[in-house]
């Protein structure tokens, strides 16, 4: 009986790695379905993604109509983790992949959802933010979308945050509820501008905090040469300017981003050409392959992921 047990438990694991293969993962995550997303997010008819002209909350219900079709459940009443930005109700989206136990393990996928809107100044007024961030935001989906067919040893929570452009206002917010709410959260990996190659190569990503984790080496160990030290990153305190750093301010745990934008690879930052058709979408979807196949490892492999002493 002993024998015949062990026997499944190999035949199911061998399974899963197969499932969870890189092969598998770019079988399933298609550049259509990438494409078909960021160009929703990042259209005209969302307003440039402000809360202000109610653009924002458009792509939210689009996100929620993602999350209920993907068999994503909501961490929280109809997924939105709510807040008060300048009088403005406000919510975070918030997910998760299957069910979520409180004593489990979590770790939580991010981008920001949010943009500047629109100036009226220019011909072409609206602020689409193809690359800042729906490229981000389809990473999360997309990523989110392969991982609920499995189930999983940890907590995984997908968010797209509000008001990143206006201070990290819901990663702030999301921080802080998680951490009253004694998460056990052990690290978070956030997606900003990814929708451009950098100048190095293709499928290539910098890391900010690059050294304060052991994170960009277990990355390394499995997909070689993905993750960079950019050493505009490390000059300009990126780490301090996305959605991670807010859960590593809370939580005191490894939060940092993945990034493609290295500042000369991009010309159209916080600009109405923020658009999808001036992305490399090829590229865009190589990226998110790459991150869905070492976070599942990462899961399947319970990586533990630590600061390092600095």
């Amino acid at each position: 009986m002993n024998i015949y047990l062990l026997f499944l438990t190999l035949i199911f694991s061998s399974c899963l790695d197969e499932d969870n293969s890189l092969e598998e993962i770019k079988r399933q995550i298609k550049i259509n379905d990438t494409q078909k997303i960021i160009t929703i997010l990042s259209s005209d008819s969302l307003k440039g993604r402000d809360n202000k002209n109610m653009g924002y909350f458009k792509a939210a219900d689009y996100v929620i109509k993602y999350f209920k079709k993907n068999n994503i459940n909501p961490l929280y009443k109809d997924f939105k983790d709510i807040f008060y930005s300048e009088s403005i109700k406000s919510y975070n989206i918030v997910g998760t992949v299957g069910e979520f136990i409180n004593e489990r393990k979590t770790i939580l996928i991010g981008a920001h959802l949010d943009h500047i809107g629109i100036n009226g100044i220019s011909a072409d007024s609206i602020y689409n933010g193809a690359n800042d961030n729906a490229s981000g935001c389809v990473s999360v989906l997309q990523i989110g979308s392969f991982l609920s067919q499995f189930k999983w040893d940890y907590n995984i929570v997908l968010a797209l945050f509000a008001e990143e452009e206006k201070g990290l206002r819901g990663s702030y917010n999301l921080a802080q509820r998680m951490k009253k709410e004694n998460i056990d959260l052990k690290y978070v990996i956030n997606f900003e501008m990814i929708g451009k190659e950098m100048k190095i190569g293709e499928n290539k990503v910098y890391l900010t905090g690059y050294e304060m984790s052991n994170l960009a080496l277990e990355i390394n160990s499995i997909v070689p040469g993905f993750v960079n030290f950019f050493t505009k990153s490390k000059e300009f305190n990126l780490f301090k300017r996305s959605d991670n750093y807010p859960f590593y301010k809370k939580f005191g745990i490894p939060s940092q981003t993945l990034s493609s934008y290295d500042f000369e690879n991009y010309k159209y930052y916080h600009h109405f050409d923020d658009e999808v058709n001036n992305l490399n979408i090829v590229n865009l979807n190589k990226i998110i392959v790459s991150s869905a196949f070492f976070i599942s490892t990462f899961l399947n492999e319970k990586t533990e992921i630590y600061l390092n002493n600095h």
